[in-house]
């Protein structure tokens, strides 16, 4: 995994009763149209296992920049007819862009545990003590690899007709860290760690949680 990448983190709940339209939607427009906006290489979306909200999505760009670009912005003021269908039932939407400031290990599991530091009234992407991540995940069993996504405020807040669509406000995260895991219990082990490792002062504004991967699907070309 490269460092210099940008990401789209995304997680959101759905109206109980609108849940199969959403994923038929994601499953056959919506990742597909994101992938082919120039610069966009791999989205994954995540099924929770355990903790809120039910869904985390990340699309994988060639950088932040990519995630303010005229193409995606586009996108994002010309929704589809189906977009505008479904992204009203959209619940506790938070949608970040972000730079993969740290990554490691050579595989992914099927499961990911993930820590989210919610945002303040002030951006602080820095932090997340990338060298305390590591330590605390050093030795864990079912680890197979790791990243740490820091926010891009100013990017994340551009207004356009698709936030104007979903009903309520966006929420953003200053940081992420996702670890890839072999199975929920790992994941669950990982994040668990983490928590432990974090200075007081962040550890009321973090969040945990376990992911299964549903779906994944890269730009044509694949994710270089």
């Amino acid at each position: 995994m490269q460092t210099d990448r940008g990401i789209l983190a995304i997680w959101h709940d759905i109206e109980p009763d609108q849940t199969d339209a959403v994923l038929d939607w994601y499953n056959k427009e919506h990742h597909f149209e994101r992938l082919a906006v120039p610069g966009f290489r791999m989205v994954r979306r995540y099924t929770a296992v355990e903790g809120a909200p039910e869904l985390f999505i990340h699309y994988e760009t060639d950088g932040a920049s990519v995630l303010s670009s005229p193409a995606y912005l586009e996108r994002l003021n010309a929704p589809t007819p189906w977009t505008l269908q479904s992204q009203p039932h959209f619940r506790k939407n938070s949608r970040t862009v972000c730079h993969r400031s740290l990554a490691w290990g050579s595989a992914e599991g099927g499961f990911v545990g993930v820590l989210r530091i919610l945002a303040g009234d002030t951006p602080q992407p820095e932090s997340l003590d990338e060298q305390a991540v590591q330590g605390a995940l050093a030795d864990a069993p079912g680890v197979v690899g790791g990243e740490i996504w820091r926010s891009d405020r100013e990017r994340s807040s551009i207004e356009t007709r698709e936030k104007q669509i979903r009903k309520g406000q966006d929420t953003y995260v200053d940081a992420v860290v996702v670890v890839h895991a072999t199975d929920a219990r790992a994941a669950g082990n990982a994040v668990e760690r983490l928590r432990g490792a974090l200075p007081s002062d962040l550890t009321a504004r973090a969040l945990t949680g376990i992911w299964q991967l549903s779906f994944r699907a890269e730009a044509s070309g694949g994710a270089r």
